[in-house]
């Protein structure tokens, strides 16, 4: 799943990363703006951002019994957002082969403790 992940980030692949999205994959907490509650959601918002010209790479992976842990390394097209993180933790919880959640973490030993868990 891991290689899997990179790999569409790399090529920019929306169809390939929704295609590891359980159909009512979330992301981002209940009180978010911009919270995703399926497949649909979180595909709409990876094209909203690549279509903005923000851009990512996955920099690191660990994978654990909760699912795989990626840092990612975030390009924003706007000056102006130089003052938003450039780095994020998201732990892409996988149940039967699909991701079924992103968690965006701001603590790697929290992530980390996270990802070891089931």
């Amino acid at each position: 799943m891991a290689a899997q992940i990179t790999d569409a980030f790399e090529a920019r692949d929306i169809v390939s990363f929704g295609a590891l999205l359980a159909d009512d994959a979330r992301w981002g907490d209940d009180d978010s703006p911009n919270k995703c509650r399926s497949r649909r959601d979180v595909v709409a918002t990876f094209e909203r951002l690549l279509a903005e010209g923000v851009g990512g790479d996955v920099v690191e992976t660990k994978t654990g019994p909760a699912g795989v842990l990626c840092r990612l390394r975030i390009r924003w097209p706007d000056p102006a957002d130089r003052l938003r993180r450039d780095e994020v933790l998201h732990l892409y919880r996988v149940r039967d082969g699909q991701i079924v959640e992103i968690e965006p973490y701001d603590d790697r030993s929290a992530a980390e403790a996270d990802l070891a868990s089931v």
